[in-house]
């Protein structure tokens, strides 16, 4: 592939690669709520008058929950942004079988087997339809919408 075609994958990849930081900032943050919740009922049950260092522990996870909560929401809105831009590219082809072949590989992340396969095609097919979907592809995209790294 040559370097103008690797930057268009890297660019369409922006969202299996957001979608992943999603996930695990999603997972964190549902950790995150656990802990708030066990501490939260420990403090209830358990602490009658104590000092104030179990207090500040209270707040200190409360606001790691809310950093987490942020860090996720910051993380959803560019995912959505990301499959949003790389929808509209798509768009742009003017071409049903590349827009649904390049909507598969980089907005559902089918390999290229499965790509074939649900399309009826050979592998080798898809990757040259693949590669030509690649030049059609506008650079003005790039140019516009220029890789950001996460």
């Amino acid at each position: 592939m040559t370097d103008e075609q690797l930057e268009k994958v890297a660019w369409l990849n922006r969202a299996f690669h957001a979608e992943k930081k999603v996930r695990a900032l999603g997972s964190l943050l549902e950790r995150d709520k656990e802990r708030a919740e066990d501490i939260s009922a420990n403090y209830d049950k358990n602490d009658k008058g104590k000092s104030d260092s179990r207090t500040n522990g209270i707040e200190e996870i409360l606001l790691l929950l809310a950093e987490s909560e942020e860090k996720h929401a910051k993380a959803l809105r560019e995912y959505v942004g990301y499959r949003s831009e790389i929808r509209k590219s798509l768009e742009e082809l003017h071409d049903d079988e590349l827009e649904a072949l390049f909507t598969l590989r980089y907005l559902n992340y089918q390999t290229m087997d499965e790509i074939a396969f649900e399309m009826g095609y050979d592998k080798r097919s898809i990757q040259r339809k693949h590669k030509l979907g690649l030049e059609k592809l506008s650079p003005f995209v790039i140019v516009c919408h220029p890789l950001t790294v996460i």
